[in-house]
């Protein structure tokens, strides 16, 4: 919808493990996110946008690098480097995380790739979050992470617009908000940011959804984190209209 369509790549590191390899071996560099973005643009030279997907693991707040790459994005301005803020339902995070834990599946799926996806799918039914005080646990540690990544864009003045993963992807099983999107392609200064349709938005999706849209039908014991979840601040995150 902005132009030419780039590959999307965890340049950072898809997990906690490989963002701390990832920010070793880049130790006191200055200049490593300009270059990578210069090398995208010279590459896909009839995109709209190019990025990479930065996942805030720890390494985000201690190392020199990431550090760096926070103040290149904060000072520059010409160009400007902008940041689109993802988050996710943190019950969903967990989920996934359970689930690629007992699973070797893919995190994505291409639109008809019919094998992807009915594995994708069958591996996200009746998982088991584990003990409720466990669970919460994690939750509260996610929260907190979360925040505190707000926290630095905000206090190092980071260009950055607030989306999250379900109005994006998935709006009472409706697919994606279209008034969200045009939030993002209006802060990108690309792509549709009024009058955006449906289809227009439906066309531009290549990825299928690989999980159930509801946790009914995603958790064996919905019933157990209903019951725990309900009264707190995560009560919230429980999609309760999907029943069974």
């Amino acid at each position: 919808l902005s132009g030419m369509e780039t590959p999307s790549h965890e340049y950072t590191g898809g997990s906690t493990k490989k963002s701390i390899k990832f920010f070793e071996g880049k130790g006191h560099d200055d200049k490593w996110l300009v270059q990578y973005l210069c090398r995208k643009q010279r590459k896909y030279r009839d995109a709209g946008v190019v990025g990479f997907k930065w996942k805030p693991y720890e390494p985000i707040f201690n190392a020199p690098a990431a550090h760096a790459g926070i103040n290149t994005i904060a000072t520059l301005k010409d160009p400007t480097i902008k940041v689109v803020r993802l988050r996710r339902n943190l019950l969903d995070v967990q989920i996934s995380r359970r689930k690629h834990t007992l699973y070797t599946t893919k995190a994505h799926c291409m639109k008809g790739d019919s094998k992807c996806l009915q594995n994708g799918l069958i591996t996200s039914l009746d998982l088991y979050t584990g003990e409720m005080d466990t669970l919460y646990k994690h939750l509260e540690s996610l929260q907190a992470h979360e925040d505190r990544v707000d926290k630095l864009l905000h206090e190092k003045n980071v260009p950055h617009v607030q989306v999250t993963y379900d109005r994006l992807y998935n709006v009472d099983g409706k697919g994606g908000d279209i008034e969200e999107w045009e939030k993002v392609f209006s802060f990108l200064g690309v792509g549709p940011a009024s009058n955006l349709t449906r289809e227009q938005l439906e066309r531009g999706m290549k990825h299928a959804a690989t999980h159930p849209p509801g946790h009914n039908m995603t958790l064996a014991n919905y019933d157990e984190v209903a019951g725990a979840l309900e009264g707190t601040e995560f009560e919230n995150l429980l999609h309760r209209r999907h029943r069974r």
